[in-house]
């Protein structure tokens, strides 16, 4: 018997035991033990500061004027000059994805402007990651289900300029500023940036660090903040188990720049580690008793 439990290196290993043994009780026991220490330093684990890690999530403007590639080539692009959800990929050779922009469907010859594209939800479709996770609350957030930067791709969801990415020196960082031809390194200007609820799940809501309701029915606007200087980290929050999703889009209530196109983000609650605690030492009893029996 084989066991990892990830993020803490737990391993525990034995040979294969008679049923008639009258060792199986204690091993299950120690194993519980092992198991419960291993998930309560997993659950006493604190979310990371923000400072400690680079944002993922940036707000840019296209600059594109032209599309360069593709069917649609040399084509209008539909998503100029309108704000853009974008996720920064540092890896490699650094560059961003815009989520959720206007695009183009249908023949070059005759096509349609779509609000959105194929690349539109977090996490991204293409990586075959799992929703977003929502783990138990502490505190503000006790007894709901919180989105937090667990470390896991796309889970810090703080927002901010792609211009404070320009205040680096760091080579990789200009490199991902400088990305796509300089498509998305415009600065923001006066935008009276705000961020629109489309669409939600019941039982999902949107708080601020404080816990207070900011977004929480179809059309409600919450404002981020103006031009290049704003730090915007939102807090997902569901009432009980299950999956949710929210659709947004980015306005600037300034009117300098078109809205964003929708983009939607996606989450799943994940157990309290007391709970899968209680069901595995529950499981364990059961094969104990079935063992003691033969």
């Amino acid at each position: 018997m084989v066991l990892q439990v990830s993020g803490v290196g737990l391993v525990c290993a034995g040979k294969k035991i008679s049923e008639k043994s009258h060792k199986s009780p204690f091993i299950a026991v120690s194993f519980i033990l092992s198991l419960s220490f291993a998930l309560v330093t997993v659950a006493k684990a604190e979310e990371p500061a923000i400072g400690q890690s680079l944002p993922e999530f940036y707000i840019g403007v296209d600059n594109q004027i032209t599309l360069t590639r593709g069917i649609y080539e040399g084509l209008a692009n539909p998503n100029y000059n309108r704000l853009t959800l974008l996720v920064a990929h540092r890896e490699g050779n650094p560059h961003f994805h815009g989520i959720g922009t206007y695009s183009y469907s249908g023949p070059s010859g005759n096509p349609v402007v779509n609000p959105t594209n194929t690349n539109n939800r977090i996490p991204e479709t293409s990586t075959g990651l799992p929703p977003l996770s929502l783990i138990a609350g502490q505190g503000i957030f006790q007894n709901s289900f919180v989105s937090a930067a667990t470390g896991e791709e796309y889970s810090n969801l703080l927002m901010q300029s792609v211009a404070t990415i320009n205040n680096s020196s760091d080579l990789g960082e200009q490199a991902l500023f400088n990305s796509s031809g300089g498509r998305w390194n415009r600065s923001l200007g006066n935008a009276n940036l705000s961020l629109q609820l489309l669409e939600i799940s019941d039982g999902l809501t949107v708080a601020n660090s404080l816990g207070q309701t900011i977004l929480a029915n179809a059309g409600d606007i919450y404002a981020i903040g103006t031009g290049d200087n704003f730090s915007f980290l939102p807090k997902f929050l569901a009432s009980r188990p299950g999956k949710y999703s929210a659709s947004f889009k980015l306005v600037d209530l300034s009117l300098s720049w078109g809205e964003s196109g929708i983009f939607n983000l996606d989450f799943q609650t994940v157990p309290e580690p007391s709970t899968l605690i209680a069901l595995i030492l529950f499981g364990s009893i059961l094969l104990t008793r079935s063992s003691s029996k033969n």
